[in-house]
């Protein structure tokens, strides 16, 4: 069980590192690599967020998510 949780929370790091540095793309004018970056790091979070079972960070990842896609589509 210990094992599983270990790699959730990496899981949640890695979610964090992309939000982190898609706003660092967004700084410095990276269009491209924020949306990918964001995309990830949302959708990480978003999966985290229903794992958890936490309903205000699965709204507002879901939200992240399909407004970057639409986004990107557009």
């Amino acid at each position: 069980m210990m094992k599983k949780l270990d790699m959730f929370e990496i899981l949640k790091w890695i979610g964090t590192f992309c939000v982190i540095a898609a706003a660092t793309c967004r700084a410095f004018n990276l269009h491209l690599a924020d949306l990918i970056l964001s995309i990830v790091g949302a959708g990480i979070w978003g999966y985290a967020a229903i794992v958890m079972k936490d309903k205000a960070l699965v709204t507002v990842n879901g939200f992240i998510v399909a407004v970057l896609l639409f986004g990107v589509m557009k």
